[in-house]
């Protein structure tokens, strides 16, 4: 099966990835997701994680990108209850048409680029795009929700695996100074250390698991751990298909799909900034704490007097 990363067009956004799984339709796949054949689960993770390539590409180009022969896939279409893959397609079409046209309009672009376009007009048009998925009225509502578990958590975790320990660190560097109790599980000595730190998790706590493709067993493992301590488990990643996202309590969605790189690390990024600044201005005892550490920062940084 060929590498999800490696779809030919970065058409991923979190509004079609919510509208879709909240249908009827995306609920049917979800369900095939957990209860379905090796074939059917693995057909649902690639159509829950890129809903927008179903509704634009025909059944041969499912197959090839996905690695599942048209005759898998239209027995697929058969246990949800369609009759052909063409009213499958019209289906997922209906809850992602708002968003097909500048999808397939940048797709067409990275398919076959302008004269004189160059590969890092490439990446930022992608790049614009993916951020501009993240600006719904839904993702905005999941911020708020896991801004308050962050408020009301006695200690908040924070983990990542490779490029995913980076965020992770931003996300733990962004909350530190505005309360207390803020660590960062991955920060020296690997999977072992990590796990150990995190023994001292329990109920009342809350993790906030980062994962991006390709993804992290380790991270999976170590929230499945601090689940069975009562912990709240909120992940970060790019599909309710992921393996974190099946497991945990809340989950943050921002696309990863690159036209050049395995994955995008910028949409990830927008969604930290998002919720930090979302808890920041959420009490004003966090803007007090602000000012007094601006206060005190003031005489170390360069300029001031």
């Amino acid at each position: 099966m060929k590498n999800k990363s490696s779809s030919p067009k970065a058409s991923w956004t979190a509004q079609s990835d919510h509208r879709f799984t909240q249908s009827e339709l995306g609920r049917k796949v979800s369900q095939l997701l957990e209860t379905g054949s090796r074939s059917q689960q693995a057909l649902s993770e690639f159509i829950l994680r890129d809903p927008i390539f179903v509704a634009t590409h025909g059944i041969e180009e499912l197959a090839r990108w996905s690695g599942i022969s048209p005759s898998t896939i239209s027995r697929y279409v058969r246990d949800l209850g369609l009759e052909s893959f063409a009213e499958f397609r019209a289906g997922v079409g209906e809850t992602v048409h708002a968003l097909i046209a500048p999808v397939t309009k940048l797709g067409d672009r990275l398919a076959q680029p302008d004269d004189g376009e160059t590969v890092a007009d490439t990446a930022l048009r992608a790049a614009a795009l993916m951020l501009q998925g993240l600006a719904d009225a839904d993702t905005a509502a999941r911020i708020r929700k896991v801004s308050a578990e962050v408020k009301a958590a006695r200690t908040v975790w924070v983990m990542g695996f490779g490029l995913s320990a980076h965020l992770a660190a931003m996300l733990a560097l962004g909350l530190q100074p505005y309360r207390d109790n803020v660590i960062n599980v991955v920060q020296f000595g690997g999977t072992e250390v990590a796990a150990g730190r995190l023994m001292s998790a329990a109920d009342g706590d809350v993790l906030i698991a980062i994962t991006f493709p390709r993804y992290s067993a380790e991270v999976v493992a170590l929230a499945q751990a601090a689940k069975l301590q009562g912990v709240r488990i909120v992940a970060l990643t790019d599909s309710p298909a992921a393996p974190l996202a099946r497991m945990a309590d809340e989950v943050l969605l921002a696309p990863a799909q690159h036209p050049i790189l395995s994955s995008s690390s910028l949409p990830g990024l927008a969604l930290i900034e998002a919720l930090v600044s979302e808890f920041l201005m959420s009490d004003p005892a966090h803007v007090d704490r602000a000012a007094r550490l601006a206060a005190a920062m003031a005489a170390y940084l360069a300029g001031q007097d």
